[in-house]
């Protein structure tokens, strides 16, 4: 119980600062790759602490995209490591959700969810 408190009080937290993360990664951006690798995102506590998780392509940096996806995937209430329709609170992902849901499983991961930020 205490710790599902956290983890939603974290998830709040997360979203709230999503403006301001945004910004941050722009300035974190050493080398102007349009990338953070996980050096450039020791600025960051919250980037690096979940680094690997926000990595979806596993290709070790982080685009805006990928965080925008990890900040939907907080969403997903059941923590089933997806987000159906009823999680989606993005209107344009849930304008675009049936397409995005490549495997017609009903649900988008993260990865199906950055290809939507990717554009």
């Amino acid at each position: 119980m205490k710790f599902s408190k956290v983890i939603i009080t974290f998830s709040a937290l997360f979203l709230l600062a999503g403006a301001a993360v945004a910004s941050e990664v722009k300035k974190g951006d050493k080398d102007k790759d349009g990338h953070l690798d996980k050096m450039e995102a020791k600025a960051f506590p919250m980037l690096s602490n979940h680094f690997d998780i926000i990595d979806t392509d596993k290709d070790g940096t982080i685009d805006q995209a990928e965080i925008d996806a990890h900040k939907i995937m907080m969403g997903d209430k059941d923590n089933d490591g997806t987000v159906d329709k009823s999680e989606v609170k993005h209107k344009g992902l849930a304008k675009a959700f049936d397409k995005l849901d490549t495997d017609k499983d009903g649900t988008l991961d993260a990865k199906e969810v950055a290809a939507f930020f990717k554009k």
